[in-house]
């Protein structure tokens, strides 16, 4: 085979290792955002996240899915060549291959593993341009050490010298690595603008909440100062509570009681606000108190339940809370009353959109949130993976 069609080759194996890299490899690459995220994305604005998202530096590969990654992409490659071969090489060929690849494979990525702390000393080119350069450089030498042991265990088994049979080695991997490191480039990339994009509308978020929640707060603590003072410090305390929340970092995890105690504390000043026309239904008790959720999660969906829902209706409505564990998943369901006819407005989507950007981004698939409405209800349900929450 031709060193032109190899190179074809590796170009269609490069592709296929992009998905395989998405199906094996996700957390790995997260952990590259991360090095990414430490170096470039510690500033709290969206803005200076995304000046600094170019800086993406290699991950580490000492990281079992990242290695197992490898893994795949290297026998794909074996099985591309093979097939490039002109015919089927049969499977003593591809087992040899398979070994052989796989050890070099293996033994380049132990590198990268071992001289990973290095790629610091360098800016992020040139911390991609030397992981590059350890790469050309161990499969140098193991095709050299290859060369020679076969030469010795089993003569005639290489019919090339060993300047070809390396130069060709050290092409097919450096070729393999180049466009293999372009892709973790580019999907680190797409992860900090992501999280640039996630902070951004948060941040939209706590401004929206802000005015008009704090302007009727404060008409309702006004409105209780004189009348009921011991509720009016009750409300004070709540506010507060409210708003220190909405200042936390968008991607910093929190426990789900801490979540659920805001969105009691946002429903008691809606509650204080609306009167009897509220009423709120709370069924969350078989929910785990400490698994791992977003801040601001659950009070967008409810400000949209109560604006939208009970206050179209003259005489309020019930608002439900539905919380369950479901094996490895938290499933909250949010219910308000549809808007009766005529009195229908929009609003539901923005914080809805905005929600699933930040699961999307902070548990992946494994989280999304659902919408459906009957002849009476509307509702919204959220479904996150069980972590526990830590203190790191």
């Amino acid at each position: 085979m031709t060193i032109s069609t190899r190179a074809m080759l590796m170009s269609l194996v490069l592709i296929l290792a992009g998905l395989v890299l998405t199906a094996c490899g996700g957390d790995d690459s997260a952990s590259m955002t991360s090095t990414t995220t430490s170096r470039a994305l510690s500033a709290p604005t969206a803005a200076a996240a995304g000046a600094t998202a170019a800086a993406v530096y290699p991950p580490t590969f000492c990281n079992w899915r990242l290695l197992a990654a490898v893994v795949v992409i290297t026998e794909v490659c074996v099985f591309l060549v093979g097939l490039g071969q002109g015919g089927y090489p049969g499977w003593r060929w591809f087992l040899i291959a398979s070994v052989y690849a796989q050890w070099m494979a293996l033994f380049c990525a132990s590198g990268l593993c071992i001289l990973n702390g290095w790629t610091s000393r360098f800016t992020s080119d040139g911390a991609w341009v030397f992981s590059w350069l350890i790469v050309l450089f161990l499969s140098m030498v193991f095709s050299f050490a290859a060369w020679v042991g076969a030469g010795i265990s089993l003569p005639g088994a290489i019919e090339d010298d060993v300047g070809l049979f390396v130069f060709k080695n050290v092409f097919a991997v450096g070729l393999v690595a180049l466009v293999f490191f372009r892709y973790l480039v580019m999907r680190a990339r797409w992860k900090a603008e992501l999280l640039a994009q996630s902070e951004a509308r948060v941040q939209a978020l706590q401004a929206r909440i802000q005015p008009h929640f704090l302007f009727n707060s404060l008409n309702t603590i006004a409105s209780l100062v004189h009348d009921d003072p011991d509720n009016a410090e009750a409300a004070t305390l709540d506010l507060a509570d409210i708003f220190r929340g909405s200042l936390r970092r968008p991607d910093q995890l929190i426990p789900l009681a801490a979540e659920l105690k805001l969105a009691r504390q946002y429903l008691d000043m809606e509650q204080r606000r609306l009167g009897d026309r509220l009423r709120i239904e709370w069924r969350v008790d078989d929910l785990p108190a400490n698994a791992a959720v977003l801040p601001l999660m659950l009070q967008p969906l409810l400000e949209n339940a109560v604006a939208h829902g009970i206050q179209a209706h003259a005489e309020g409505g019930t608002l439900s809370v539905y919380g369950r564990r479901e094996g490895d998943q938290v499933v909250i369901t949010i219910g308000n009353p549809l808007a009766p006819k005529g009195h229908e407005t929009r609003g539901h989507g923005i914080a809805i959109d905005n929600i699933r950007e930040r699961l999307v981004y902070a548990f992946g698939a494994r989280a999304q949130l659902l919408t459906n409405r009957d002849e009476e209800q509307f509702y919204a349900v959220m479904v996150v993976p069980h972590v526990e929450h830590t203190d790191r």
